[in-house]
């Protein structure tokens, strides 16, 4: 699994963390995903951040951003996890998808 976390860090897009607040700031059109568990989310989150477990993530994307067909694949996403390795993970996973704006915070939270 180590080596696919790597893989994936570096394919996707990553931004520093005074780029992640100013886009936790003022968000516009993006959508704040943070792939972690429940019990991890309700002990602590990003403002806005919507909670989508990385295992589900490519079934209830849809649910956010509506069809594949429509213009809603070039929504920003921003992925957030405990440490940046799930949201690497579903970061790629969703370019795959055809989304062309994901980008993943590789930090750890307790820096937020």
């Amino acid at each position: 699994m180590t080596q696919k976390i790597q893989a994936a860090q570096k394919q996707v897009k990553t931004i520093a963390m005074e780029d992640y607040r100013a886009v936790v700031d003022h968000p516009g059109d993006a959508l704040i995903i943070d792939v972690r568990e429940p019990q991890e989310y309700a002990a602590g989150h990003v403002p806005g951040a919507v909670n989508i477990l990385r295992g589900v993530l490519e079934f209830q994307i849809w649910t956010h951003v509506g069809s594949p067909a429509g213009p809603q694949m070039a929504t920003p996403l921003y992925l957030q996890c405990q440490s940046g390795n799930r949201a690497s993970l579903a970061a790629q996973s969703l370019a795959e998808l055809g989304f062309t704006h994901t980008t993943a915070m590789v930090m750890s939270l307790e820096e937020w």
